[in-house]
């Protein structure tokens, strides 16, 4: 790890003195207008907005598109979080105790600050269809609402113009990857494995290192650390339920995608369901607030499991009612 002194050192540096002072002068246009349209427009960059359209994908409408898709993110997932435990950059008004972030947005940001994570899957989530739908004004609008996420991201006070910029340039580099290595279609299925299969190392390589670590020496902060080895559980929970649900897929489901309209919307709806109950009632299970870095990767496992290697079993079934 890269270890700092103190946030007032980072803080101290001429970089984060101007970073800093730039939040400031954003924050002087803060109205309750704006801050309540900035705090709805933050959440394009929540992991539920890419689950949404990542399982529709998966689910309705291109399966081979949809791994990808859910490749796309775990890789990303996985960088972002590798870079918050080197640099181990803390939040803005960590860095500076004068500086007043929107408070309704401090409680979602725990973890390193170091890149941004919701720019990162905002652009991921945006930028990875519209290189699905390939057109022109699909890649424009992706752009322009990353652009506004990572704004936004600034204005609540909960990232610096290096978290988001960085964010920013890791999910554009992320999506140029995956667009060069699936060029040829015909290899789709063994290099998208490979790419699964490396991310999950990745993973559990990240949380080995963190777990090896020994916390920082300053008490403030520890709750960092220990989020970044929360979300090291949760990322390899995901990227294992992944792989094995999509080898799943390949050996024994071989689900399809086309059915009847109404069949795909209770699909759909059938199918967030069943996340949203896995994820929140496993939670519930676990202790709720208390629950353990290992068990929330558990719940994360389980819950990616179950919409890939699990679910679309019943497809069958719902594909016949549409026919009958």
């Amino acid at each position: 790890m890269i270890l700092m002194e103190s946030a007032e050192a980072i803080g101290a540096t001429p970089l984060f003195a101007w970073l800093m002072e730039m939040l400031r002068t954003i924050a002087q246009m803060r109205t309750p207008f704006m801050t309540a349209i900035m705090s709805a427009v933050t959440y394009l960059g929540q992991e539920m907005v890419f689950l949404v359209i990542g399982m529709i994908l998966l689910w309705c409408v291109d399966k081979r598109y949809g791994y990808r898709y859910l490749g796309i993110f775990m890789l990303g997932s996985l960088l972002q979080q590798a870079l918050k435990a080197i640099f181990m950059i803390p939040r803005p008004w960590i860095i500076d105790p004068t500086f007043l972030a929107v408070e309704s947005a401090i409680p979602a940001a725990s973890g390193y600050s170091f890149p941004s994570g919701h720019t990162l899957t905002a652009c991921i989530t945006l930028g990875g269809l519209a290189c699905y739908l390939k057109k022109k004004w699909a890649y424009a609008v992706a752009i322009l609402l990353t652009l506004v996420v990572a704004f936004s991201r600034m204005y609540l006070g909960v990232h610096t113009l290096l978290d988001v910029g960085v964010g920013f340039l890791l999910g554009v580099i992320v999506l140029v990857f995956f667009a060069l290595m699936f060029r040829n279609e015909q290899s789709h299925k063994g290099r998208l494995n490979a790419v699964l299969t490396i991310s999950c190392a990745g993973c559990i390589a990240l949380l080995a290192y963190l777990l090896a670590s020994p916390l920082p020496a300053d008490p403030a902060n520890v709750p960092m650390a220990e989020e970044s080895i929360g979300n090291a559980y949760v990322l390899v929970g995901a990227a294992v339920g992944m792989l094995l649900g999509k080898l799943m897929d390949d050996c024994v489901i071989h689900f399809e995608t086309k059915a009847v309209w109404w069949v795909q919307v209770i699909k759909v709806a059938i199918g967030l369901v069943i996340a949203l109950a896995v994820r929140f009632g496993l939670k519930a299970a676990f202790g709720g607030d208390s629950e353990t870095a290992l068990l929330r990767g558990v719940r994360y496992f389980a819950m990616t499991f179950i919409c890939i290697g699990v679910y679309p079993l019943l497809f069958k079934v719902l594909h016949k009612l549409g026919k009958a």
